[in-house]
């Protein structure tokens, strides 16, 4: 995988039209930005990136529940004390 700046980017769009994919990098503050992918690698990654959203949906539902589950079992503790 290539690395690209933004600034060479700004001095020369005709970059992206040969990218396939690349890491997209703000070289003055030492931080990537993302990554470049080539829309002809479309119909092999969107499946993927849906089944990972999927996934982090599912598993923020199933923290949330036990989140609520847990709390609702301290309070059903506390009202058999008092």
């Amino acid at each position: 995988m290539l690395t690209y700046g933004v600034t060479d980017i700004q001095n020369k769009p005709s970059l992206m039209k040969a990218m396939d994919i690349a890491e997209i990098v703000d070289r003055r503050a030492h931080a990537t930005l993302g990554y470049f992918i080539s829309s002809k690698y479309e119909s092999y990654i969107k499946p993927l990136l849906e089944k990972i959203d999927r996934d982090e949906k599912m598993n923020k539902l199933h923290r949330l529940k036990s989140h609520q589950d847990l709390a609702f079992v301290e309070i059903g503790v506390d009202d058999g004390i008092k």
